[in-house]
């Protein structure tokens, strides 16, 4: 059996459908599938729930997305699929009409928008009830190096896809500074839209230990991540890696809604502003909840 699954969106679009393939490969443990999706993340899912990543964007797949002549290599490669489940916006149904006229054999398209107050995980596992299965364990877990050690290092990371999103970095500086004594090194992590910020945090940082890592590719952050006692992070793609990692993690979230896209897990706490603005999110806040997980975990009682 050949199973297609297509999936675009950034990292964090990734890491939630990770449940619903480790479900599909779980029942189907003799088929082959195929991920379709947006690289460098894609990579991610293979081999350990998938057997083969493609590129979403690929020209030769530009006709799935319209009324429009598919070439006939493209077709006879999807032809070879007994099973494709699109993940993809699709209103119309127009993508998984073509999947159909392309010779896919059975096509499951997930179409409607995410609704309020039910996690996305749970949202997107909804398609493996037409193929007679329930999600068992909705948490994302990624494997990493199983040599990883774990030091007591707090990572964080100061950006994301929207400024909107972004806690204040005068709250950040305040926080590290508070947590100065209780981690010996800080890792500040950072992507491509975030040299300014790092730039601006490390000129005012007074943290006995400051590390960065900067535009790191997926499979070296997962590893420095795992390595972490703990992260903090905004409503990103790096959160949600942080926690399928298995790492601690305080996600911090203003005008989205964590009900919906905070990661999940008994390793992750989230601090919610009181009126979805991130500068609304108190320093003490996020303290206490450092202090509640290093309570519970660490037998720690007190941090500054």
């Amino acid at each position: 059996m050949k199973i297609l699954v297509l999936r675009g969106g950034a990292l964090g679009d990734l890491i939630l459908i990770l449940p619903l393939l480790r479900e599909i490969r779980n029942n189907y443990p003799e088929a082959a599938i195929e991920l379709s999706g947006i690289f460098p993340q894609a990579r991610l899912a293979m081999p350990e729930f998938v057997d083969r990543v493609e590129r979403l964007d690929a020209c030769e797949l530009s006709p799935l997305f319209v009324a429009a002549q598919m070439p006939r290599i493209v077709q006879a490669r999807l032809k070879a699929f007994d099973l494709a489940i699109s993940l993809l916006s699709d209103p119309d149904k127009a993508i998984a009409r073509n999947l159909a006229v392309a010779g896919v054999k059975r096509v499951i398209s997930r179409t409607c928008q995410f609704r309020p107050g039910v996690h996305a995980v749970w949202q997107l596992a909804e398609v493996l009830g037409e193929l007679g299965l329930t999600l068992r364990d909705p948490v994302p877990r990624l494997s990493v190096g199983a040599n990883v050690e774990v030091s007591s290092r707090l990572g964080f990371h100061l950006g994301s896809g929207s400024a909107r999103k972004n806690w204040p970095i005068n709250c950040w500086i305040e926080l590290t500074g508070r947590l100065d004594d209780f981690f010996d090194d800080f890792l500040l992590i950072g992507g491509e839209a975030d040299h300014e910020l790092v730039r601006k945090f490390c000129a005012r940082s007074r943290v006995r230990s400051l590390r960065t890592l900067l535009d790191a590719n997926l499979s070296g952050l997962a590893e420095a991540l795992s390595g972490c006692r703990l992260f903090i992070g905004h409503d990103t793609g790096v959160t949600h890696l942080a926690a399928a990692v298995g790492t601690p993690t305080v996600a911090l979230f203003g005008a989205t809604d964590p009900d919906v896209w905070a990661p999940l897990g008994d390793h992750v706490r989230v601090v919610r502003s009181p009126d979805g603005l991130m500068e609304s999110i108190g320093v003490t806040d996020v303290v206490t909840e450092v202090c509640g997980y290093a309570a519970q975990r660490w037998g720690v009682s007190k941090v500054a």
